[in-house]
Parts: C-alpha cells; sequence; structure tokens
C-alpha cells in the first residue's frame, strides 16, 4: 500500500505510510492494557482506551512537530523541501540536493530534537502546575517523557538518526571531505546498530520483555541497513559529465500571464508530473515562475480569486542561468536555490526551465 497523502503545512506534502496503523495500533494497545492501568489504577477500560487512542495520535503529531523542525531550518538554509513522510520507525523529512555544508548538515539534524526536547520540557510543566483532572494528567506526563525520549534517543551517534547526522556534520567540518565524513558515520553506526541489537536480545531473554526487546532489535536492524544506504548516497556528490543545460533543460511548453486566475490551471498542474512549473510572462518578458508545489497548496476555496501574480516567485528571487553553463556549475547554483530550479535564459529571452532532479540531485532524508 503506497502512502496515504494528509495534505500540505507551510507548502509542504505530508503523508502517512500504512505502517503508522501498526506503530500507532501497538503504542495504543500497550498504553491501554499496560501502561496506563499501572500510572493510574481504578479508571474504566473505556477511560483507559481512550487515554491510549489519544496518547498515540498526540505522539504522532509530535513526531511531525519534530520532522517540521528540520524542514524548516534546512529551508532557512536555502534547502527545497520534498515531503514529510510518517512510518513505523517515526518520521522522514526529504529534502532535494545535497546538504551545502557540514554546518548545516549540523543545524538541521538538531533542530528535530531541538523541538521534541522543548515539547517534552514544556508538557512537562503543564501537567506539573496546571491542575488537569487525573487521566489528562497521565496522559501529559506520558507524553512529556515519550518526547524527551525521543529526542535524547534521536542523538545516538549512528546514522539516520540525528545524533548521526551531527556526527557526520562534524567530521564534515573537520575534515573538509563529505566521503570521509560519512565513512566515519557508517563505521560508528554500525558499532551502536550491533549494541542496540544486542540489547533487544539481552531485554528479550534475560528481563523477559520480549516485546520491548524484539521492537529493540528491530531497529537496531533497521540503523544497520540504513546506515549502509546512507553511505551509499551521500558518500559522493552525484557525478557530472560534460554536457550543458541546453542538453537537459525542459524547453516550456506553456505559459501564464499575471492575470491568469488560478482555478483555471489548477487541474492541469494537479495532474501534471512533480517539479513543473510555469513561466509568467508579461509585454515579452519573465515576470517569475509559478510552482505547481505553490499552486497546489492553496485552498480550493480561494482558487477562485487569486492570480498568477499572486502566487508567483518573482524574477529577482529565481536562479538564472545560460544554456551554455556546464551542469558542475548549474548544479551548485541550483543546490542552494530556495526552489530548487532555475530559469534558462539565452540572450535575455526565456528558453528552458531546469530542475536539480535534472541534473542528478536526489531527495536527502532526514
Amino acid at each position: 500500500m503506497q502512502s496515504i497523502p494528509l495534505g500540505r503545512v507551510a507548502g509542504i506534502p505530508v503523508s502517512a505510510n500504512w505502517s503508522l496503523v501498526l506503530l500507532l495500533g501497538l503504542l495504543g494497545w500497550q498504553l491501554d492494557q499496560t501502561i496506563f492501568p499501572s500510572a493510574d489504577p481504578g479508571l474504566s477500560p473505556t477511560a483507559y482506551l481512550a487515554m491510549g487512542a489519544i496518547a498515540a495520535v498526540a505522539f504522532a503529531l509530535s513526531i511531525l512537530l519534530h520532522e517540521f523542525g528540520h524542514a524548516l531550518v534546512a529551508r532557512r538554509e536555502g534547502m527545497t523541501i520534498h515531503s514529510i513522510t510518517l512510518w513505523l520507525f517515526g518520521g522522514v523529512a526529504r529534502f532535494e540536493g545535497f546538504f551545502p555544508s557540514g554546518a548545516a548538515e549540523i543545524r538541521i539534524a538538531l533542530a528535530g530534537p531541538a523541538v521534541s526536547l522543548i515539547l517534552g520540557f514544556g508538557l512537562f510543566g503543564i501537567a506539573h502546575i496546571a491542575g488537569l483532572p487525573l487521566a489528562t494528567e497521565t496522559v501529559v506526563w506520558w507524553l512529556a517523557m515519550i518526547n524527551i525520549i525521543l529526542g535524547v534517543f534521536n542523538m545516538l551517534p549512528a546514522l539516520p538518526l540525528d545524533g548521526g547526522r551531527t556526527l557526520r556534520g562534524i567530521a564534515w567540518a573537520i575534515t573538509g571531505s563529505l566521503r570521509r565524513a560519512t565513512t566515519i558515520a557508517m563505521h560508528v553506526s554500525r558499532i551502536i546498530a550491533i549494541l542496540v541489537i544486542a540489547s533487544g536480545i539481552v531485554l528479550a531473554v534475560s528481563l523477559g520483555d520480549v516485546l520491548g526487546g524484539v521492537w529493540l532489535a528491530f531497529i537496531g536492524v533497521f540503523i544497520l541497513q540504513a546506515a549502509t544506504i546512507e553511505a551509499q548516497i551521500n558518500s559522493t556528490p552525484p557525478t557530472v559529465d560534460n554536457r550543458r543545460i541546453r542538453d537537459v533543460m525542459h524547453p516550456f511548453t506553456a505559459s501564464v500571464t499575471l492575470t491568469t486566475r488560478i482555478d483555471t490551471i489548477a487541474a492541469p498542474l494537479a495532474a501534471a508530473a512533480p517539479g513543473t512549473a510555469y513561466p509568467v510572462i508579461a509585454d515579452g518578458e519573465v515576470q517569475g515562475l509559478l510552482l505547481r508545489e505553490v499552486v497546489l497548496a492553496l485552498p480550493p476555496e480561494r482558487q477562485h480569486t487569486a492570480s498568477a501574480a499572486d502566487l508567483m516567485i518573482r524574477r529577482p528571487e529565481l536562479t538564472v542561468i545560460t544554456p551554455d553553463e556546464p551542469l558542475g556549475a548549474a548544479q551548485r547554483a541550483i543546490a542552494h536555490d530556495r526552489w530548487g530550479r532555475a530559469l534558462v535564459v539565452d540572450d535575455g529571452i526565456l528558453v528552458g526551465i531546469v530542475g536539480l532532479t535534472d541534473l542528478g540531485g536526489r531527495p536527502v532524508a532526514v
């Protein structure tokens, strides 16, 4: 089953993988059957069921906020956000292209745990001073604890966890080499993964917590596999050949004017491929670029009153390159472009559009 789109927040597509249902179901069941009855005895089965369901959904929202921490800082670093997906092991924020520097990777990696810790200590304060009903207070206490655990656990120095990305960013900043930094982080990640798997086995066999032990071992296996994939994808920047931009650009086949109403083009853009963009032309000159993701983020009830001029990315904000630009130079320019695209202009005339994916860029998951 494919991921289920949940909508857009701040222009970022958000979806949930089917495995999220399994995560929330297991979590809600454990809360309902063991954790909440032990913490708050004497309540009815219906109360425990409601507490477990509310806590599980609130935990999913906490993961989403954690991923938005990554995404919003990445946007400030000039990266283009591809999507956020919630799944069995939490959440994944994907960005187009590669991290611009080791320092940027550190800032982006730390943003997620920072959000989780702020949520955790904030909820801790609410539970401590708000005078809530007993059942509500128990749920808030648990959410505070789980967010603090989420923030701390994610700082384990193992890829693809945030601590592993922080470690790689530090090694990258020190060595000046992304390849060497990834190799260092991968070796540390393998050691951490083996320790996590061993801890899961001990928890299940020696301490009798079979469910917790199996879950911990699965996390270790996931870290082991994901670290290897991460090394393969990110150890070396994309290979650049001798082609020019004119060899990969998309000659634009459709354009709009400043007064074009959004409702007249929303359907074609929705059916178009991700990354589609329409130039906005006035008096024979490009005034801006209308991006598919920006149009689709606009609520349907506002599409009949908005025009291309209202939503377009204006010309001064766009990267402009020539068709004879080497792919390597263009890739570096577009990787730092907020929108992940560039106008291809020849002697003042727009001849095409090119995006990061056309140059070999890949989404980066955090």
